[in-house]
């Protein structure tokens, strides 16, 4: 039981950069102050979001199967990819409200980025260590469950403490944003110490099987890929290629959409961001109920099916405030859910030896078209406007949807 504790206690750790540097806080200060167009802004964080999507695709299967080939091997790269990422979100501190700052603030967040999306690689490779078969589903659940409602804590920390206050703690300088930049120190802060007791924790008590695959090399990767194109893992692994393109703009790109198409304050999308996820832990939790009970792959289609209604309604039909409030509850609902039963779906058809790469696999199939989404929207919204570039990506949740289709359950 602790085991499953600590594991979740990781996701509670990293849910924050998510929350605050990729949805809600520091993408709507790059769009807003440092750029000073959110829609031209929304388009350079989507388009460095699909970039970053290209190296993670490249190297992260490769980073997996060199991982497998140590016994501790995953948990040790989780250790250090989670460190370079606390350290590089500090640099957003050096992000002032000036055009001249637009490529810095870019290059960090790729970066930092890069090594959250490393490190989560080798955390979702550990799910099959602390759990098993009946009960894989409510234990990537709770870390999921435990991610939402521990981000309500840091945005009330953000809120509270230093955008509402004339006067915030620490007196930071409002007019230049200090307020703003010195969040991204409150991430770093609540990433370490959430995060290290489940690193400790697995690195002395969970036992490792090694495998002696000298499996290494991007040409291997390649000849993976190949080779299982028809499997089950396969034919998985391309619908999440398709579906997860949609996901990574909804998480990106979300907060810059509330504030330039409904106009959102900064105090307001914060107040969104906390009953998203206190939603979001209501329906992981059941999501992850129903996982063992029923299936990953049902799940994964049920929410697809719903994500595909909240973009036609959030970009056809919602005018207001309190309209497209209600529609990112229902995403709310369901995206923790797909999340957790792909990461579920994931691990049971993998082998024990076999973890790292093959969470690499997922990883790549997250990743090696996840410039696509991120790239066709920041594209049409700087053509046209950021209602039709929210539209476009129900495209991919379309095609993932009938790609699932062809996923036997297990």
């Amino acid at each position: 039981m602790l085991s499953k504790f600590l594991y979740g206690l990781y996701d509670l750790a990293n849910s924050a950069y998510t929350m605050v540097i990729i949805t809600f806080v520091t993408s709507t200060y790059f769009a807003t102050q440092i750029v000073g167009d959110p829609k031209l802004g929304a388009a350079y964080w989507q388009w460095t979001a699909g970039l970053c999507g290209i190296l993670i695709a490249l190297s992260g299967p490769v980073l997996g199967a060199m991982a497998d080939r140590k016994p501790s091997g995953r948990i040790i790269f989780l250790e250090r990819f989670t460190i370079l990422c606390i350290l590089t979100t500090c640099l957003f501190w050096f992000a002032k409200p000036n055009s001249n700052f637009i490529l810095f603030t870019l290059i960090v967040f790729f970066i930092s980025n890069y090594f959250y999306e490393i490190a989560s690689i080798f955390y979702n490779s550990l799910l099959k260590n602390c759990s098993n078969e009946n009960n894989i589903g409510k234990t990537s659940g709770l870390g999921f469950a435990l991610g939402y409602i521990g981000s309500v804590p840091v945005i009330l920390i953000c809120l509270y403490l230093f955008i509402l206050p004339e006067k915030t703690l620490f007196d930071l300088n409002k007019s230049n944003f200090e307020h703003i930049r010195f969040i991204p120190f409150i991430v770093a802060f609540w990433f370490l110490i959430f995060s290290l007791p489940m690193i400790f924790y697995f690195k002395k008590k969970i036992k490792f099987e090694k495998n002696n695959e000298k499996v290494f090399s991007f040409k291997n990767i390649l000849q993976i890929i190949w080779k299982n194109k028809f499997t089950p893992t396969g034919k998985f692994l391309l619908a999440r290629m398709i579906y997860s393109d949609a996901l990574i703009v909804l998480i990106a790109g979300g907060g810059v959409y509330a504030i330039g198409v409904f106009g959102y304050s900064s105090a307001e999308l914060l107040n969104l961001a906390i009953f998203s996820n206190l939603v979001a832990f209501v329906g992981v939790m059941i999501g992850g109920y129903l996982n063992d009970k029923y299936s990953s792959k049902n799940i994964i289609l049920i929410c697809i099916l719903f994500f595909i209604g909240t973009v036609f309604y959030g970009s056809l039909i919602a005018e207001t405030k309190k309209e497209f409030f209600y529609n990112v509850m229902i995403i709310s609902f369901f995206i923790g859910s797909i999340q957790s039963a792909s990461r579920v779906l994931m691990s049971k058809l993998l082998s024990t030896n076999n973890l790292g790469k093959g969470f690499g696999l997922f990883s790549l199939s997250g990743r090696i078209t996840a410039f696509a989404g991120p790239l066709l929207v920041g594209t049409i919204t700087f053509l046209y406007s950021q209602r039709i570039g929210f539209l476009s990506i129900s495209l991919f949740f379309l095609i993932g949807f009938l790609l699932m289709l062809s996923v036997r359950n297990v």
